[in-house]
């Protein structure tokens, strides 16, 4: 699993309430970058999150925890390949249904994500383009299930290795689409027989999320 405080469950939570109470500064001042992520989390926590439900309000927040650990904030975010490179982070460390949680609610996400970003106060504020279109959401997503179901197959049989190649790769791809959009039963026969094991997490509260997730 990831180390803690990217997919860590609340422990910044303490963090979170405490730039929650300097938020309301006066106009004109700035935050310094290491308080970004948190500044960010705090916005999550009182806007996305309230009209989520369920365990998908903790794993958006653990997915923006990683699009911010690995996006810098010196440069204009380009949310295509800002998503596609947080997924490729996250790979195998979650089961499938993150995925499928994360793909539902990439509207609303995006949308967090355009508004929120940019209004954070940094000294340079960071521009927001290139967003998701519905078509480039279903790509991304499926690229990456294909290439994560390619390095289970390799972890179990790494004499595979030699043989994997672009081919089964896109055909692998194509074949967890139906009429251009993720078939989630499809994904879920390709991964159910990897049996995800959520006792790789590093603490308990990831754990008990994990196990809760594999049940979506």
């Amino acid at each position: 699993m990831v180390k803690q405080g990217r997919f860590a469950r609340s422990s910044k939570m303490k963090q979170i309430k405490a730039i929650r109470k300097r938020m309301h500064q006066p106009a004109g001042r700035t935050i310094h970058p290491d308080q970004f992520q948190d500044f960010v989390l705090v916005r999550y926590g009182l806007t996305l999150k309230k009209r989520l439900t369920g365990i998908d309000k903790e794993t958006v927040q653990r997915f923006i925890q990683e699009l911010l650990v690995v996006t810098p904030i010196d440069q204009t975010w380009q949310l295509n390949q800002i998503l596609r490179d947080t997924l490729r982070s996250i790979g195998n460390k979650v089961p499938y249904q993150f995925y499928r949680i994360v793909t539902n609610n990439w509207p609303e996400i995006q949308h967090f994500l355009q508004r929120e970003i940019p209004a954070v106060p940094l000294a340079n504020r960071i521009l927001v383009t290139n967003p998701v279109s519905d078509s480039q959401l279903q790509e991304i997503v499926s690229a990456e299930l294909a290439g994560n179901t390619m390095i289970e197959m390799v972890h179990e049989n790494p004499a595979m290795e030699k043989m994997i190649t672009d081919e089964p790769y896109t055909t692998l791809q194509t074949n967890l689409l139906s009429d251009g959009k993720i078939d989630w039963q499809k994904v879920a026969a390709v991964f159910t027989p990897v049996h995800f094991n959520p006792n790789i997490a590093e603490d308990a509260g990831t754990k008990q999320w994990l196990e809760a997730l594999i049940k979506e």
